[in-house]
């Protein structure tokens, strides 16, 4: 016996499609189904274009003994030195458990390159568990020695006289990092990432020291 209360929750619940609906409607649906998919993936999508042109994430290896071609330019890693807390090229005071990390480099522009965009480049440092220390900072003492420009496509000399990259001729430029006390240079990676770049499209170049 049918009672009251099915009868109204029968009455309540809709009916079911019928089977020719589905058929009749099928374009529509996969269409609707597309446009969805779509409205989340492209936004996805530039937002993962949008984080790697701020935080590059595909390394390119640099050939260890020549130039390598990255970014509009080639370049090369020229020296990496470690300087320890009392080392008499430190014209600052540096924490005792620390050391000062220098590297210097040599790139050459592509015709057609422009300064402004070698210039956007920064440097950083990574080890083996993941850590990152970028170039410069408070804590970095002044060093003596040549002077060298902190960018990579522009800065000045020892008479404070503007030096530009040239393409077709090197230009030297360093970047200096304060680490941890005893690190070894040999498991260190040392990085040129060139910042809000389409050009590099999420990539930086990685040298080992």
């Amino acid at each position: 016996m049918t009672t009251t209360d099915d009868t109204a929750a029968s009455a309540a619940s809709p009916a079911a499609p019928p089977t020719g609906w589905w058929r009749r409607n099928a374009g529509w649906l996969a269409g609707t189904a597309v446009l969805g998919a779509l409205a989340l993936w492209l936004p996805y999508r530039d937002a993962l274009r949008q984080y790697r042109l701020l935080n590059p994430s595909i390394a390119v290896a640099a050939n260890p003994r020549d130039w390598t071609a990255f970014a509009g330019a080639r370049w090369k890693l020229v020296a990496a030195e470690s300087l320890p807390a009392r080392d008499p090229r430190l014209r600052g005071p540096l924490r005792k458990d620390a050391e000062v990390v220098v590297l210097r480099y040599e790139v050459i522009p592509d015709s057609g390159t422009k300064t402004v965009d070698l210039d956007s480049c920064r440097g950083a440092i990574v080890d083996a568990q993941g850590r990152r220390w970028d170039t410069g900072g408070a804590a970095l003492p002044r060093l003596s020695g040549p002077r060298l420009p902190e960018t990579c496509g522009s800065g000045y000399d020892d008479a404070f006289k503007q030096v530009l990259a040239v393409p077709g001729r090197p230009f030297a430029f360093q970047h200096a990092f304060v680490l941890p006390r005893g690190q070894r240079l040999g498991d260190l990676r040392a990085r040129i990432e060139m910042k809000n770049s389409q050009q590099v499209g999420g990539r930086y170049l990685e040298f080992a020291l």
